[in-house]
This record gives C-alpha cells, structure tokens and sequence, in this order.
C-alpha cells in the first residue's frame, strides 16, 4: 500500500493518522472509536509484520445483535471498496 492509498483508507474509514510507512516495525496505522450502522466500535488498521498484509480490527463496545453487526460489516466494507483498497482480513470481536 503506498502513502496515497494509505491516507484513501485513512479518510474513508475515520481512522487517524498512526504509523509510518517506511518503517518496518509499525504495525498500527491507524484508529477510531466511532459509531457505524448504529453499533458503538473501535476500529483499527493494522499491517503484519512478516507478510505485510493489512487488517481492520473492530472491537464492539457495546451489544449488538447479529443484524446491527452485519449492518456495520457492510458499512466498513464500502468505506473501504470506496478508497479503492484491499485488506486481507477483518475481524470483529464482540
């Protein structure tokens, strides 16, 4: 991913600015406690250290059912098909 894509996903996803690119021990590049199809969540971007894939974690802060979390799955999806990037994975934990 390079500084430009960096900061499409950065401004799609609410994420502040966190991490450098060039350095290769930063993994987290950027988070946000914010609100998403109605569901309270942190939300983090994260770069493995060994493959260089990206990764959105997001952390429910309070409950939510499984309709209100597919509802925020599929807004974070379309934030980031909008900055025209590929994460490997994202992983929501309750």
């Amino acid at each position: 991913m390079d500084r430009a894509t960096l900061s499409r996903l950065r401004a799609a996803s609410g994420l502040n600015e966190v991490g450098r690119l060039d350095d290769d021990w930063d993994e987290l590049f950027g988070e946000a406690s914010r609100t998403i199809a109605g569901v309270s969540a942190s939300v983090e971007l994260w770069r493995d250290l060994d493959s260089h894939g990206w990764r959105l974690d997001i952390e429910l802060l309070g409950d939510a059912g499984d309709v209100d979390v597919q509802d925020l799955l599929a807004a974070v999806r379309a934030e980031i098909e909008s900055a025209g990037v590929q994460v490997d994975s994202i992983v929501c934990r309750r």
